[in-house]
């Protein structure tokens, strides 16, 4: 059977769903050439002409090598990245010049997020209709129409959600529901109403789209030993959610940008993760811009650095992990710059060592030390598909409180190149976990190191000082990230979990996170879109121009140097970015 044309989608919906099956992405170059032959799916959901997704049964995947069709097809663990600031990044200022009057008519913005509280008076029109477009609901519990071309969940357009709107039960109607609140604040940011002097979000007037991702099953969650109470969401889901997102606007011939709130410290933070390579596809499309948060990941030790050394034949680097007590487990990524080549040793707290564990080959291995009860696994990749590099993946299981060290080796004539080490994002971490000597610096998630991206990092636009988590640039490879900052601390927005807050009256609360930053940011873009697009002033805009338009537009501090690996090139100022084309002109 020729699964990639043939498949029946609505077979899928079991397997999407069911914990007695893995999901994995894979490149048709990959799946068609070498990996077809062995990896026989249950079925397949198509994301585009260079990326599929395939599930197949947990019981016929081999777990002594979880990375065996290649370390990429894994589907990566994204989390959460979380006054009006319309006036500080000058919003307020193009609304109301005559020549500008920007408030993002007929864009639109789109959320990949935990949902959004449609009910909320910051998303209706005067008239008490919606100004949301659609929201699919990936989740399982809801009713209704799934995209026949993805097999599951179901979507609400305008029609349904107004309906709902009618009725005293909302949410008998549309029963999605953001039960965490995070895609509905960051919704109210980006593009809530204009109420008064109460309230506004950057782009008060655009149309608004919201996917609501459905959580990781748990076997991917156990796979990279995620906090049970963690919100975490798959790496392939995201990727369906953003060519839902492409499709509709598509269909309303509207330019379209997309936030993506969401990040993970897995991969090579050179922008090689199947969802940063996705986006890198669409960075040239007209009329679509994507912005991604820079993370928060600063200040928790989750990154240790061994920078090149000339003239050195070989170099020995000690790595020193603290475990609290109490820790279920733990995974770690360590890359290589090739061609060096790394082996390592394992240490644990009462001096238990295993030694050489990895080499140039492909190999895995699982250690158990006595004395702390505790169960590491290692896969070792000698080179990684998409970078090149070589990346040994650990998993630590009922790691004892104290200090765990790995020493790594590194052989490779002339230069020792170096190699970088990750932990997962602090939210997925069980208790506190971190590096003795920590590198601030590489700290950007994913999928806000792709070239496809514009990246916002985040500061506190009360006293211009930087977001005291904002993570730190620049990519594995020298690339500038992030390309903005914007505010990113107390910041005002709609407080809504759950369907407590049906009605027009919505409840307001403060919070802090570069995803919030990149939500005023893409609240920026869809000014420029309108500006662009609808008013026909450059209707080739795309990422890298658009990108371009706004550094020329931020804001510098005489006392730093730009770019910067906190502040890119600088605050977002949406003003100033028209300014800089005046003055062009």
């Amino acid at each position: 059977m020729d699964f990639l044309n043939d498949t029946n989608i609505d077979a899928c919906t079991e397997y999407i769903y069911s914990e007695d099956y893995l999901d994995f992405i894979f490149r048709y170059d990959d799946y068609m050439f070498g990996i077809y032959e062995t990896f026989i799916p249950d079925c397949v959901n198509n994301i585009n002409n260079r990326f599929l997704i395939a599930y197949k049964r947990s019981v016929d995947f081999n777990e002594k090598r979880i990375f065996r069709y290649g370390y990429n097809s894994v589907p990566k663990c994204y989390g959460l990245m979380d006054t009006s600031v319309a006036s500080v990044v000058g919003a307020d200022t193009v609304r109301r010049i005559s020549g500008l009057a920007l408030s993002g008519q007929n864009t639109i913005i789109g959320f990949v997020d935990t949902g959004i509280n449609y009910t909320s008076e910051v998303f209706l029109k005067q008239d008490g209709t919606t100004r949301i477009k659609c929201i699919w609901d990936q989740s399982e519990a809801v009713v209704g129409t799934g995209p026949k071309k993805y097999g599951y969940g179901a979507v609400y357009y305008e029609d349904d959600i107004n309906e709902a709107l009618r009725s005293e039960d909302p949410f008998s109607v549309v029963p999605s529901v953001d039960e965490d609140g995070h895609g509905t604040f960051l919704a109210s940011v980006a593009c809530g109403n204009e109420l008064g002097d109460t309230f506004t979000g950057i782009a008060p007037e655009s149309d608004i789209m919201m996917v609501k991702l459905k959580e990781a099953k748990k076997n991917l969650r156990d796979l990279y030993l995620i906090n049970d109470d963690a919100k975490c969401y798959s790496e392939a889901d995201i990727m369906l959610a953003i060519r839902f997102l492409l499709e509709e606007a598509s269909k309303l011939a509207k330019p379209i940008v997309i936030c993506i709130g969401l990040g993970t410290s897995s991969g090579d933070h050179n922008g090689n993760s199947n969802l940063e390579l996705f986006f890198d596809l669409t960075q040239n499309l007209r009329g679509v811009c994507v912005v991604s948060a820079a993370g928060n990941e600063l200040g928790f030790g989750g990154h240790f650095a061994a920078e090149r050394k000339i003239n050195a034949s070989a170099r020995a680097e000690s790595m020193e992990i603290y475990v609290g007590p109490g820790d279920k487990g733990f995974a770690l990524e360590i890359w290589g710059n090739a061609p060096g080549v790394l082996s390592i040793s394992l240490l644990s707290p009462t001096g238990e060592k295993f030694s050489n564990i990895s080499s140039i080959k492909n190999d895995s291995t699982v250690i158990n030390f006595l004395y702390e009860g505790t169960e590491v696994y290692i896969e070792n990749i000698a080179v990684e598909r998409q970078s090149g590099d070589q990346m040994i993946f650990f998993r630590f299981y009922k790691p004892s409180e104290g200090i765990w060290t790995i020493e790594v080796s590194e052989t490779v004539l002339g230069i020792a190149r170096g190699f970088d080490a990750w932990l997962p994002i602090h939210d997925f971490l069980n208790s506190n976990v971190m590096f003795i000597r920590s590198e601030p610096d590489v700290t950007v998630c994913a999928p806000a190191n792709a070239r496809g991206t514009i990246t916002a990092s985040g500061y506190n636009h009360y006293n211009n000082s930087i977001y005291i988590n904002s993570s730190r640039g620049f990519t594995r490879r020298g690339d500038i990230k992030p390309d903005v900052t914007a505010p990113a601390v107390d910041v005002y927005g709609v407080f809504s979990t759950g369907n407590n807050l049906i009605g027009k009256e919505s409840l307001y609360t403060r919070k802090d996170g570069t995803s919030i930053a990149c939500a005023i940011t893409a609240g920026a873009v869809a000014l420029l879109l309108e500006w662009g697009f609808n008013k026909g002033n450059n209707p080739d805009l795309d990422t890298p121009t658009i990108k371009q338009m706004l550094i020329r537009g931020a804001e510098e501090n005489l006392d730093i140097e730009y770019p910067s690996e906190a502040w890119g090139w600088g605050l977002l100022d949406i003003f100033e970015t028209f300014e800089a084309m005046r003055e062009t002109n």
